[in-house]
């Protein structure tokens, strides 16, 4: 069975805020992580982000039309940069059905550990662009005083 393709999300991960930091001497080095339809990509890791990153990147995802959840959930979880083995701090799931349909998207995901305590919030702008010319970023809804400052 072959994918079709209905159009491209883009999908700005902006910044976090109170996210989780386990290290006490120095501040981590946290980079966001989005999976859709079996693809992921990440950001770069903000040096020294702590619990509030900034890293505002745009990625790319291919929507299909199958609307089964598999194509419609969209993964987003936070991990810390580490010497050995990267440790996740926290992670969260949207539908995206809505989007799609509004083709907009601008707001806070909750992350949560594994066992389901809340670790802070990650800041998502989503565009949804039906097939046809290629994409173009939109403006921000944040203030720009507000776009990339941290808390």
């Amino acid at each position: 069975m072959s994918k079709e393709t209905i159009g491209t999300l883009i999908i700005v991960v902006l910044k976090a805020r109170h996210l989780r930091d386990k290290h006490s001497f120095y501040k981590q080095d946290p980079y966001a992580s989005i999976s859709l339809n079996g693809v992921t990509r990440r950001t770069k890791a903000d040096i020294k982000g702590g619990q509030h990153p900034v890293w505002d990147e745009e990625l790319r995802f291919p929507v299909y039309s199958d609307s089964s959840d598999l194509h419609r959930l969209l993964k987003v979880e936070c991990w810390s940069k580490e010497p050995k083995a990267d440790d996740m701090v926290g992670q969260g799931n949207i539908n995206i059905e809505e989007t799609l349909t509004t083709g907009e998207f601008d707001d806070w995901i909750q992350m949560y550990e594994p066992s389901g305590q809340a670790r802070g919030e990650v800041y998502l702008e989503m565009t949804f662009y039906a097939t046809g010319p290629p994409p173009v970023r939109r403006p921000s809804k944040l203030l720009p005083h507000d776009r990339l400052s941290r808390p």
